[in-house]
């Protein structure tokens, strides 16, 4: 008989509650293009380098919004291997992800504490969503 964890389960979701359905996929923060046929990722049309499992990683993060990823998940489904304790190398690919995508869009990839990151299009700045330029400072 298999243990269920309902907070692991809302945390983790493989499949909706039966009953429930699943809650709309919001949009990707404005400005911010990830095309997985081209691999390329823009950013307010400027296009970023990006190696590859750094895109991979972006590219994972951005096609499932709002879902919380553990560390070890992301290991497995980016890396292609399952997690060998060194949890610094996702730590380390979210940092460059964050320096390259800018301060307009780096506070949509969150840290999730003691569990691993999300990414939420509504962390976005609010000013930068409703002018789709950079604030002015």
């Amino acid at each position: 008989m298999a243990l269920r964890y309902p907070r692991l389960d809302a945390l983790f979701p493989d499949h909706p509650a039966p009953g429930r359905r699943p809650a709309p996929r919001p949009a990707p923060a404005p400005g911010l293009v990830v095309d997985t046929e081209q691999r390329t990722v823009t950013v307010e049309g400027r296009q970023l380098t990006m190696p590859y499992l750094e895109f991979e990683l972006l590219a994972h993060l951005v096609g499932n919004p709002l879902r919380v990823h553990s560390r070890r998940q992301l290991m497995e489904a980016v890396w292609g291997r399952p997690d060998s304790g060194d949890s610094r190398t996702v730590a380390t690919h979210i940092a460059r992800i964050r320096r390259k995508l800018g301060p307009g869009h780096r506070e949509a990839i969150a840290t999730v504490r003691q569990i691993g990151y999300k990414y939420d299009p509504r962390l976005a700045p609010a000013d930068r969503r409703r002018t789709g330029s950079v604030p002015a400072r």
